[in-house]
């Protein structure tokens, strides 16, 4: 695994641990990613577990470490009690030196002793009974000023001793099991071998594994939570049907970067050794932001290499971003003084799709077509007779068709994608 911040390195984890629950459930079970409750929730239709994770190489295990997780439980396990559900609950955490359980009286201990202010303000009215209206008013704000916030330190400072929690922690504590998490490597590998039992071990690292973290990557950011279920079958299915790996910036963080981008570049090889291909690149906002200097000279590189022959081969699409206007001008303009014409599909300054299509002696008229986004739409580029469509940067853009291959390539800068490409041999690192 990459270096990475331990906030990103939780991620991860929980990405990985999320792909290995999916594997492990059964058949009728959905498994919810950033679930309404906890990280990952998963239902049938008897019963709810949920399971918080949390990896933490370099921290040692401390009771504080571990009480907000649990809390969020217990005050889930409050509103369950008074509607009769009945809920499990996991806590999966990997601690530098680390515990075999969580024992129900050092918790309790640290709710009777704590000092803690923001564990006070968030979670003392949702876990015990506030007799004052007043400050239980101010307490289910859902933004509190200081002011808030110092009258309910004072009331607890006050009247500690006298709260009483609304529910039976020990019930509670039978719901709850911490089990202590296996090293990043470790989980990576059970994962690894669980596909295994589906497909071979190579495709099962190849492929399976790194498409899989992809996906429950982009699912976890879904903000609808019906868009974050998902089933085992639902997951083998989907990844049956990928070819190559999926890169996007989760994989390339989690994962061994070079050898991605190896097994995706030479996935493309085919493509680009075809001089009859009509290639469109869509370049999100964000790449372009981060790589104005250099989307130029790509441009003429590209075109260098994949329009010198003429006769043979076709012009290139490049698709800008609503926000890179002023990009897009700077990159007519240069390409102009480089005597490179480019078909835009502007009529004064009105976009008009028949002159972008613009089917007719094309080949000596233009180097390549140009335009912005809000331009362009699946049916356009079927007319322009586009085989590969490849989305540069996060993916934004809905332009599906069975009428072209759709490549994601969420890469940070030009080099990279240069090298996906075949423009460039050798991969910066």
């Amino acid at each position: 695994m990459r270096q990475a911040d331990s906030t990103i390195k939780g991620y991860l984890y929980q990405f990985n641990k999320s792909i290995y629950e999916i594997l492990q459930s059964k058949d009728d079970e959905i498994v919810t990613l950033e679930g309404v409750i906890e990280d990952i929730d998963i239902q049938s239709p008897t019963s709810l577990t949920t399971i918080q994770c949390k990896y933490h190489e370099d921290k040692k295990y401390q009771i504080s470490s571990v009480v907000a997780p649990i809390l969020e439980m217990l005050c889930h396990y409050c509103e369950c009690s008074v509607l009769g559900k009945s809920v499990s609950y996991i806590l999966y955490a990997y601690y530098e030196e680390n515990v075999d359980t969580v024992s129900l009286e050092s918790f309790s201990n640290f709710l009777e002793s704590t000092n803690d202010k923001e564990i006070l303000v968030k979670y003392f009215h949702r876990i015990y009974t506030i007799a004052d209206s007043e400050i239980l008013k101010i307490a289910n704000k859902p933004q509190k000023s200081k002011d808030d916030k110092d009258k309910m330190l004072a009331y607890y400072k006050t009247n500690r001793n006298k709260l009483v929690l609304r529910t039976d922690i020990l019930e509670f504590w039978k719901c709850f099991t911490y089990i202590p998490a296996e090293q990043f490597d470790a989980l990576q590998e059970k994962i690894i071998q669980s596909f295994a039992e589906v497909v071979s071990v190579d495709t099962a690292e190849a492929l399976y594994y790194p498409n899989a973290f992809s996906l429950v990557a982009t699912i976890s950011a879904k903000p609808n939570k019906d868009e974050r279920n998902i089933t085992k079958n639902a997951l083998l299915d989907y990844l049956s049907t990928q070819k190559s790996v999926l890169l996007t910036k989760w994989t390339l963080e989690a994962l061994d970067r070079v050898k991605l981008l190896r097994s995706k570049r030479d996935f493309l090889k085919a493509y680009f050794s075809s001089n009859s291909s009509v290639r469109a690149f869509v370049f999100s906002d964000d790449f372009l932001e981060k790589n104005q200097g250099t989307i130029f000279p790509f441009i003429i590189q590209y075109l260098d290499k994949y329009f010198k022959k003429r006769k043979l081969q076709k012009q290139p699409i490049f698709i800008f971003g609503d926000g890179s206007s002023t990009l897009l001008q700077t990159v007519l303009v240069s390409l102009y003084k480089y005597q490179k014409s480019v078909n835009t599909g502007l009529i004064g300054n009105e976009f008009i799709a028949d002159s972008f299509i613009c089917d007719t002696y094309c080949a000596a008229d233009f180097a390549c077509k140009m335009t912005q986004i809000k331009n362009i739409s699946s049916e356009i580029l079927e007319k322009c007779h586009v085989n590969q469509l490849y989305i540069i940067g996060e993916n934004r853009y809905s332009l599906e068709s069975s009428n072209y291959s759709i490549e994601h390539l969420d890469v940070a800068d030009t080099e990279t994608l240069k090298y996906l490409v075949w423009l460039s041999m050798r991969l910066e690192e």
